[in-house]
């Protein structure tokens, strides 16, 4: 490694330590259950009441005696306060624990030119500054003045240079789940696909690859079983304008022979959505 690589890491390394001592611990909320996570429940003395259950894409938990319960939008306390008050129905004062074993409703993406790219959890709300540390910071040809956080079809106002190479604390904005944090290159040469795919992140775009809307869901494992694939979307930017084109993969992958697939750009962005039930 050349000295002038080494004297920037090491200003890098610095410099971000010197931001994080300045960010403003943000307050701690309680967590709120969503989609995908797994619950453990035990009941004192009634083993056989005991289960460790993943909350449906509906929100739902099936808890046994009770049957299906919403979880999704309560705490664990609330939750627990609410199996309590159905299985006392059923059973003489019961004890219950509710353990929250595994987030992944709390997801943030972290894609292109970082260290980790790909999903990020926790259990509470964290700042884009921490994100970036989860995800092993950027790198050395990330481009700050393409990179920018995007929430559902809006992107959030965030300068990344005068984040990251001012130290510009006001720009460090706290991520809500499912937003994404795209930190690019060339724009010419990477294309994304995230949502409920088993491996989100970016591919290098090359004419000769011929990249298409089912080429590019292959190339990063395929769906997950929670996809909504009649739903996805890919996102264009054409003359500095947005463009959203619906795409709908169970009728691509009925008639891959028709010629219906979707050629992919430089840039675009494909979105596997979740599915509600």
């Amino acid at each position: 490694m050349s000295r002038w690589r080494v004297v920037l890491g090491t200003f890098l390394l610095g410099f971000m330590a010197s931001c994080f001592q300045n960010v403003r611990p943000i307050e701690a909320k309680e967590y709120v259950i969503g989609a995908a996570d797994v619950i453990a429940i035990t009941v004192l003395e009634n083993k056989e009441l005991d289960t460790v259950v993943s909350v449906t894409p509906g929100g739902k938990i099936a808890v046994p005696l009770v049957g299906d319960i919403q979880a999704a939008g309560l705490t664990v306390s609330e939750l627990t306060d609410r199996i309590t008050q159905e299985l006392s129905k059923k059973v003489k004062v019961p004890q219950v624990t509710v353990t929250l074993r595994e987030v992944n409703s709390y997801r943030v993406y972290f894609l292109g030119r970082v260290a980790k790219p790909g999903i990020l959890t926790s259990k509470s709300d964290i700042t884009l500054l921490q994100g970036l540390a989860m995800a092993g910071g950027f790198q050395e040809s990330a481009d700050l003045s393409l990179a920018y956080v995007a929430r559902g079809k809006v992107r959030v106002p965030v300068d990344f240079v005068k984040l990251l190479r001012q130290g510009d604390i006001s720009q460090n904005v706290t991520l809500e789940p499912e937003d994404t944090v795209v930190f690019p290159d060339n724009p010419q040469n990477i294309l994304y696909v995230m949502g409920e795919v088993k491996t989100p992140g970016s591919l290098p775009y090359s004419q000769e690859r011929g990249w298409t809307a089912l080429k590019a869901v292959a190339a990063v494992g395929g769906f997950t079983q929670f996809a909504r694939r009649s739903r996805a979307t890919l996102i264009r930017e054409e003359g500095g304008r947005r463009i959203l084109v619906p795409i709908d993969f169970d009728e691509l992958m009925r008639s891959p022979e028709a010629g219906k697939d979707v050629p992919l750009k430089p840039g675009d962005i494909l979105i596997i959505p979740q599915s509600l039930f």
